[in-house]
């Protein structure tokens, strides 16, 4: 697995220039998975600070699915799992003030620095 790690301090700009450097096509489709671990007791945290953000993330243009998921085996080990229209998309999403809280909120909790990796459609 090819995979980024990303300070969760990192900036926007930063980010969103490793995920370009892996795409064919930034103005098309792409997948994100973002996997990380919080401290063991904060998960309901991390469940209520994305429940927050998923409609709102859900109501976006170019949003087509913001879902996590937990590691049944490692409860403190989650997976967000994103699909965007097109990096302009999601860097907007990055862009919007209440996802900037939420990751302030979650960054708070994780262990170590969160991974992404970049999933291109195959068709």
């Amino acid at each position: 697995m090819n995979a980024a790690t990303i300070q969760a301090d990192d900036d926007t700009a930063a980010i969103l220039g490793v995920f370009r450097s892996e795409l064919r096509n930034p103005s098309g489709p792409l997948s994100l998975l973002v996997r990380f671990t919080v401290h063991e007791g904060q998960e309901d945290r991390v469940e209520t600070a994305f429940g927050r953000a998923r409609p709102q993330t859900l109501g976006e243009p170019g949003c087509c699915a913001y879902e996590l998921h937990q590691d049944p085996r490692t409860p403190h080990s989650f997976v967000v799992y994103e699909r965007w229209r097109s990096l302009a998309d999601l860097e907007a999403h990055f862009r919007k003030d209440y996802f900037a809280t939420v990751r302030n909120e979650i960054g708070a909790l994780i262990v170590a620095a969160p991974e992404f990796q970049v999933l291109l459609p195959t068709a």
